[in-house]
């Protein structure tokens, strides 16, 4: 009986650790997470905003996830060796799209973010270059993602916009 009990406190205890430490489990929760071109963690506090007009397409969704420091290295690493995601002021082209296209200012709740990394993915089929914004500029359809990594804070923002 002592050896059952003490198992499951061995168990008891994996498991906690592994929700602090915050584990390099790292899983594709939904397809449109390609955007940022790493994988999301699987334990990390999330909020989500969410809005549909109820239209087929349209759909816009931000989520602001906060990364532990373990969470981080690992993350900052996959940017830094990537070049689509870019170190720098976010281009005035895209702030323009994105808050001509957000619905209820979803898009404007990102805040002004001094030290980060930005990334646009266009993933629209058919789309010759998925980071390029002229090619959103005139198309009437499109699905685009925009992540932004806080480097100070450590919190990662995605949107997303299905038209």
């Amino acid at each position: 009986m002592n050896k059952k009990i003490l198992i499951i406190f061995i168990i008891i205890l994996s498991i906690i650790c592994f929700l602090i430490v915050g584990w390099n489990l790292y899983v594709e929760i939904e397809p449109s997470y390609k955007g940022l071109e790493f994988l999301i963690p699987l334990i990390c506090k999330r909020e989500v905003i969410t809005l549909s007009h109820g239209e087929i397409f349209d759909e816009e969704k931000l989520e602001k996830l906060y990364l532990s420091t373990w969470q981080i290295k690992r993350i900052l690493n996959k940017i830094e060796n990537n070049s689509a995601w870019i170190n720098g002021e976010i281009d005035e082209k895209l702030i323009k799209i994105m808050q001509r296209y957000s619905r209820e200012n979803i898009y404007n709740k990102i805040p002004y973010i001094k030290n980060k990394y930005w990334i646009f993915t266009n993933r629209s089929n058919g789309a010759k270059d998925k980071h390029s914004i002229e090619e959103v500029l005139d198309d009437l359809y499109y699905s685009v993602s925009f992540g932004i990594f806080d480097i100070d804070n450590n919190i990662l923002y995605y949107y997303e916009y299905e038209r």
